[in-house]
């Protein structure tokens, strides 16, 4: 019986400990190893088995930041914002920015194989996930994230995924600290419909209704990462302001000559790379490549985070496929909410690329 008592006080001074050690831990981390657990349960696979991971998809979260700036998430990427504030910057950093769907994964290998001599061998050993951490989540099944980032080795360039706007990148970035940031923006015509089929087949996103109510949610900024024109045009002012500092990259002008915008990023980012280098880093990255590398489709990632009977992670890489969605009339009122968010603005190519 003391034996028994003795457990019992030691189990319950245990679960105090345990409690008071994950009150202290930060929101990041306590998610991590709350994620950990779940793997180890094997909770996912039977989220996946009964269904639940469909029907249980994260919402959608009015998220207020730390520094006062409100913007509508899907929950998971709402954990790690705060602390991304406070995020150190180093000066060989390359923050990859972009609206979700504006072609983030195509830039992000292209850039990792320009900051690394254009070493196609080692891209293809390990995941773009693993290579190339998404700064707004935590550490994962097959994908690094924050922790990582702070870990990151000293002797290691970091090349470093978002979609958060300017306003919550890390502090350091908006008081000056020196770093290379590109941002890519895509027709937003072609990025609704993109963004629709990812809602779709993400597991981190809600479902989108039907083609109409999304695209009435993307213009009334209704979906995850708010406004595409704040986040995109004040990218586009900043880029203005410093060109040193932020390269501002177009999809369609990486499908029109890819080649040349890998050269002129590379002098961006001040990599010196051969006239090989660079032809091969550019064949490596078509389209047509990408999607059938396991390194970069998301392949890998399995169906705990894409469903790919809805739709592909990579579906068609299409400059005018928003032509085969857009109705007649829905075209013209979002050439009208174009005009007048772009007001005073010299952003118009995107939407008079010839296609």
């Amino acid at each position: 019986m003391l034996v028994l008592t003795v457990a019992g006080i030691l189990a319950a001074l245990s679960g105090v400990v345990l409690y008071f050690k994950l009150k202290s831990m930060r929101l990041v981390d306590r998610v991590k190893l709350q994620m950990a657990i779940h793997a180890k349960l094997r909770i996912p696979q039977l989220f996946q088995l009964t269904g639940l991971d469909t029907r249980m998809k994260p919402k959608l979260t009015q998220f207020t930041a730390s520094n006062g700036y409100k913007i509508l998430l899907p929950s998971p990427f709402t954990v790690a914002v705060n602390e991304i504030l406070k995020f150190k910057v180093r000066e060989d950093d390359v923050f990859i920015v972009a609206y979700p769907k504006a072609g983030t994964t195509w830039m992000q290998e292209i850039v990792w194989l320009i900051c690394n001599d254009g070493n196609i061998k080692e891209a293809n050993k390990q995941l773009l996930t693993l290579r190339s951490p998404f700064l707004e989540i935590v550490d994962c099944h097959l994908r690094n994230g924050f922790q990582s980032l702070e870990n990151w080795s000293r002797n290691k360039q970091r090349v470093i995924k978002t979609h958060l706007p300017y306003e919550l990148l890390p502090e350091d970035i908006r008081k000056g600290k020196r770093c290379k940031i590109i941002y890519v923006a895509r027709n937003p015509k072609d990025l609704c419909v993109s963004y629709y089929h990812f809602h779709r087949c993400s597991k981190m996103l809600k479902d989108p209704g039907t083609w109409p109510e999304f695209f009435a949610n993307f213009c009334s900024h209704r979906v995850g990462f708010g406004d595409w024109f704040d986040h995109t045009l004040k990218f586009w002012e900043k880029y203005q302001e410093d060109k040193e500092k932020i390269y501002f990259e177009t999809y369609e002008n990486l499908k029109k000559d890819l080649r040349k915008e890998v050269e002129s990023m590379s002098k961006f980012l001040e990599k010196k790379l051969s006239e090989q280098q660079l032809d091969a880093i550019s064949e490596h990255c078509t389209f047509d490549s990408m999607s059938k590398n396991r390194s970069t489709n998301m392949s890998m990632l399995g169906q705990n985070s894409i469903s790919t009977k809805k739709s592909k992670f990579m579906r068609k890489g299409q400059v005018g496929d928003w032509r085969n969605y857009f109705t007649i009339n829905q075209s013209l009122a979002f050439d009208e909410l174009y005009q007048e968010k772009s007001k005073e603005r010299d952003l118009i190519f995107l939407l008079e690329i010839e296609f």
